[in-house]
């Protein structure tokens, strides 16, 4: 298998060139939709590489720093089956024994606790369908890593009350099992991976302390045997292999907070521009067209486009399409799965089109929320490539 990378992200894009191997470039092959629509089929993209496909996390041994992902086109479940998740590990995967894990509480907390996986597993279920996708999802890596499933575990908050956090706590840092060398400021050392969020972010977001994901216990490579899930926050919050979680009065500046996952964005002041610098926190609103359907053998018929919309949980109130240069026209959203205990968790929509002619063609899809944010068009002031929810352009073949 040849590797191939994709855009500097800090991570390793892993195609399977097997179809291009075997000399059958997918995007002239007529694919069929993976929901099994009768008399349909999908029309070829033009901005996927010849030979794309995903690798599953069980294919491969897992090195820091790899990714998996779903194929947008193949989405069919509004829920993501484990082994169809992105995988990103920054360090090498930890080697945790379930019996011997446990989790600390501790810093400035009153009530120090340490817990086994049993203690977690006594404590009231809690449900969260979330959707995430990794701080470096976009065009370049053909936003592939993004899921929507349903975790259970406890309550964070609630494990935080018990620990008493001290009046001047500012933060808890979640610390992670999984380490590696680091070099700073010229000394070499071993760093453990570790995020931080405020003291109200992390006892009002509705985070758990997951242990089960899609039915099942979590997979090794997805935080075995816990980890955080923060619902609405971009992936690399979601901390996996958790074992330590520190109540701090001060700012953790580590690496995955301070140095890397940092969005670099520009602001006109006057005549010039200033840069703001700020860690990847909350999810951005965006949508993504997913596949173009036409019917079979060249029938007549409406095409199709298909995509989905998430943000940070603030409902998605419409999505609207362009076709080439035309107008942008509203979308369907199929609301049904999100109906009041799903607010984090993403949207699928449809729009029907008219026939179209032979020959290149752009799709966009545009978001907004009930806030009124809206995806932009331009984010040429961004000088980083985290919390891209810039409109995607797609280019298909008729």
């Amino acid at each position: 298998m040849q590797q191939v990378a994709l855009a500097g992200a800090g991570f390793v894009l892993l195609p399977d060139l097997g179809w291009a191997a075997q000399g059958r470039g997918p995007q002239r092959a007529s694919l069929r939709v993976g929901v099994e629509e009768a008399g349909r089929e999908l029309v070829p993209f033009d901005d996927i590489p010849e030979g794309f496909s995903t690798r599953r996390p069980g294919e491969f041994k897992l090195p820091g720093q790899a990714t998996t992902g779903l194929d947008l086109r193949q989405l069919t479940s509004w829920k993501t089956a484990p082994d169809d998740m992105f995988v990103i590990a920054h360090y090498d995967v930890p080697t945790i024994d379930a019996a011997r894990w446990q989790l600390r509480v501790d810093g400035l907390a009153g009530r120090p606790l340490t817990l086994t996986l049993d203690d977690l597993r006594r404590r009231p279920r809690v449900e969260r369908t979330v959707t995430f996708e990794c701080g470096g999802n976009r065009e370049t890596v053909l936003n592939r890593m993004v899921s929507n499933a349903t975790w259970v575990g406890c309550s964070l908050q609630d494990l935080l009350q018990e620990a008493r956090p001290a009046d001047d706590v500012l933060e808890a840092i979640f610390w992670a099992a999984d380490e590696g060398p680091e070099t700073i400021r010229g000394a070499q050392l071993t760093m453990r991976f570790a995020r931080s969020m405020s003291l109200g972010d992390a006892m009002e977001s509705g985070a758990i302390l997951a242990y089960e994901v899609e039915g099942g216990p979590l997979p090794v490579v997805h935080g075995f045997p816990v980890r955080l899930i923060v619902p609405g926050w971009y992936g690399v919050s979601n901390v996996k292999w958790l074992n330590r979680i520190e109540l701090t009065p001060r700012r953790f500046m580590g690496k995955f907070m301070g140095r890397d996952y940092v969005t670099i964005m520009g602001r006109q002041a006057g005549d010039r521009v200033e840069y703001t610098e700020t860690s990847v926190t909350r999810i951005l609103v965006k949508s993504m067209v997913a596949r173009v359907t036409r019917p079979s053998g060249g029938g007549a018929g409406a095409f199709q486009v298909f995509g989905v919309a998430y943000g940070d949980g603030t409902p998605i109130q419409r999505v609207e399409v362009q076709v080439d240069d035309g107008p942008w026209r509203p979308a369907k959203l199929d609301v049904a799965p999100r109906a009041g205990a799903n607010p984090h968790a993403w949207v699928f929509w449809t729009l029907d089109l008219d026939p179209l002619a032979p020959g290149a063609h752009t799709v966009a899809s545009r978001a907004t929320d009930r806030r009124g944010r809206s995806q932009p068009a331009d984010l040429s002031l961004k000088k980083s490539n985290w919390e891209n929810n810039a409109i995607w352009v797609r280019k298909i073949r008729v």
